[in-house]
């Protein structure tokens, strides 16, 4: 080998060797600088922490304790100067409530009887609508006599129908509303 070779071959590894050297250095800054980073989170939540602390104390919790005892009696005191008033406006409010649940039991029962005149018209298996109610009139004859007899028929949109008080054709229940859920609703 030649000495231009060895020289360039020296040249490029300390060329090599320092880069190598300053790609190390700014390794270990960035680490450096990720644990002073981490250090002062770690700081600054433990002065939050240690504030927080201080602020629950038990002579901290007393004295706002202490604070709330005052302002409540405080309030109290007001309260009994205006007894009179305050009674006054305690029977009205009581009034009122009566007055307001009297209006809240009829409209129970309001919706009760709505209830029950809807079931009516509900399926009693599966609450669909009535579609169709008719009233037939028929004139037979039994022992000699004229009679008049009348039929009902009701049928609903499940397919369910009534004739004269007996089930003529089933429930398709899958299409028709849960009776159980508009009884109660």
């Amino acid at each position: 080998m030649s000495n231009d070779v060895i020289f360039w071959t020296q040249i490029a590894s300390i060329v090599a060797f320092v880069f190598l050297v300053f790609g190390l250095y700014r390794l270990l800054v960035d680490q450096k600088d990720a644990t002073i980073q981490f250090l002062k989170e770690t700081v600054s939540i433990l002065k939050d922490q240690l504030v927080d602390a201080r602020r629950s104390t038990p002579d901290v919790l007393a004295q706002s304790l202490s604070g709330r005892v005052k302002l409540l009696e405080g309030e109290l005191e007001r309260l009994s100067q205006d007894k009179d008033a305050n009674q006054e406006l305690v029977h009205s409010k009581e009034e009122e409530l009566r007055a307001t649940r009297q209006k809240a039991e009829e409209l129970t029962k309001q919706v009760s009887l709505a209830r029950e005149l809807l079931s009516d018209f509900l399926c009693p298996h599966c609450g669909s609508a009535l579609t169709a109610r008719e009233f037939h009139s028929e004139s037979v004859e039994y022992q000699g006599r004229e009679l008049d007899v009348d039929h009902e028929y009701s049928e609903y949109e499940c397919g369910y129908s009534i004739l004269d008080g007996k089930p003529h054709s089933p429930c398709n229940s899958g299409k028709g509303r849960n009776a159980s859920a508009i009884k109660y609703a």
